[in-house]
């Protein structure tokens, strides 16, 4: 699986942007999406406030939640 964060203007239903978070491995993801186990990684999940933080300590994303809505988006590799 691939995980990615898209990034969607809160005007549109495009994105913007996406970036692989991958790499942070599907454990971690769960635990911040607060998903019971990382098998369950299959649908698309909105980014919090407090999810943001934690991503963008672990990545270096900047997150502007005023502007945009962010998404975790996992994909079939």
């Amino acid at each position: 699986m691939i995980y990615r964060i898209a990034q969607y203007r809160k005007t549109e239903d495009f994105t913007d942007d996406r970036w692989d978070v991958s790499s942070l491995g599907e454990e971690a993801l769960a635990k911040i999406f607060r998903v019971t186990h990382s098998d369950h990684l299959g649908d698309t999940y909105p980014v919090t406030e407090e999810q943001a933080t934690k991503l963008a300590v672990l990545t270096d994303l900047t997150f502007d939640l005023d502007t945009y809505e962010y998404f975790l988006e996992p994909t079939a590799d």
